[in-house]
């Protein structure tokens, strides 16, 4: 069996005001992970963003929209939370890298369109691959 990863991002990388979105970042056995981040300050505006994130191209038909979020409160304590989207464990990772960069007031989501074919741990390193991207 052969291991069809590619990593073409920096091509496809394009900033509109302050999301990023990478299309197809990464490419293994026919899945396809695109990763996209964005500023938000609020419970609202996450909710806002992921509303608008999920009737876009790739996000739309992706099978597992996993997410992660970190919001700076008022009183200086941080708000944060992920979501798997049916992708057991991928919110978990996004979050950690978010906390590992001490990133705040933004949310990171990385979309997978599934290949049918398992990809086992590989789809962590993956996941984190693609979060790491976005938060350079």
């Amino acid at each position: 069996m052969t291991n069809n990863l590619s990593l073409d991002f920096w091509d496809t990388r394009t900033l509109l005001k302050e999301k990023i979105v990478i299309l197809d970042a990464i490419k293994d056995r026919w899945s396809i992970f695109t990763p996209a981040w964005w500023i938000v300050k609020t419970k609202d505006e996450l909710n806002e963003f992921m509303r608008k994130l999920i009737q876009e191209k790739p996000f739309k038909k992706a099978s597992h929209n996993s997410f992660a979020y970190r919001i700076k409160l008022d009183n200086w304590s941080i708000l944060e939370s992920k979501s798997d989207d049916g992708e057991a464990g991928a919110g978990n990772c996004i979050l950690r890298e978010l906390q590992r960069e001490n990133y705040v007031n933004s949310v990171a989501v990385v979309s997978r369109h599934f290949g049918w074919v398992h990809l086992h741990a590989d789809r962590f390193k993956h996941i984190i691959n693609a979060t790491k991207m976005l938060l350079k």
